[in-house]
């Protein structure tokens, strides 16, 4: 087997799987933007994921703090 043929089922074997993946292998510039989309998209949600644990260790720090407040207040009445 010569190496163009090995090239030739090698990029058939890519262009099938890619279609059945159901990617237009037509046009790689939409494939290349569906992509960036992709990237912009998870890089957003570990945006958010990343500021929702901030914002939970916030409260339950802000929660122990008014929670101690409450202690010391309670027992400087007592």
């Amino acid at each position: 087997m010569t190496e163009a043929e090995v090239k030739r089922i090698v990029a058939e074997t890519v262009e099938q799987t890619l279609l059945t993946l159901g990617v237009d292998t037509e046009d790689p510039i939409e494939l290349q933007k569906d992509l960036a989309h992709l990237r912009a998209w998870r890089e957003s949600m570990e945006t958010v994921r990343k500021q929702s644990l901030i914002t939970a260790v916030g409260i339950i720090v802000a929660g122990v703090i008014g929670l101690i407040w409450l202690a010391m207040k309670g027992q400087g009445h007592g």
